[in-house]
């Protein structure tokens, strides 16, 4: 039953990946690609680290893996912020005043 349910959960992550990476190379501006970043680091990477800890048990590894599902899907978002707050200023999009 876990085996399943794990490769239920990184072929769902694969199948988001892979329609991400199609739809960002079918996107032609640098800002309309972002926005298929957010769904690979906030849905995918939480999916394939579920999936890669559930057959291991809780062990100090399965806390890694948790740990670093937490990280990418914690910082993803001020990270792509920041990126497009970065492309849209470049590109000479009034972006507003920075929110120090």
């Amino acid at each position: 039953m876990i085996a399943v349910l794990t490769w239920v959960l990184v072929l769902l992550a694969l199948a988001i990946v892979v329609f991400c990476a199609v739809g960002a190379l079918v996107a032609r501006r640098p800002l309309t690609r972002l926005h298929f970043l957010a769904p690979i680091t906030t849905i995918a990477v939480p999916l394939f680290c579920l999936g890669a800890a559930l057959p291991t048990g809780w062990t100090l590894g399965t806390a890694t893996i948790v740990a670093i599902a937490v990280v990418v899907a914690g910082g993803s978002p001020v990270l792509t912020a920041a990126v497009a707050r970065a492309l849209a200023a470049d590109a000479g999009i009034e972006v507003g005043r920075s929110p120090e």
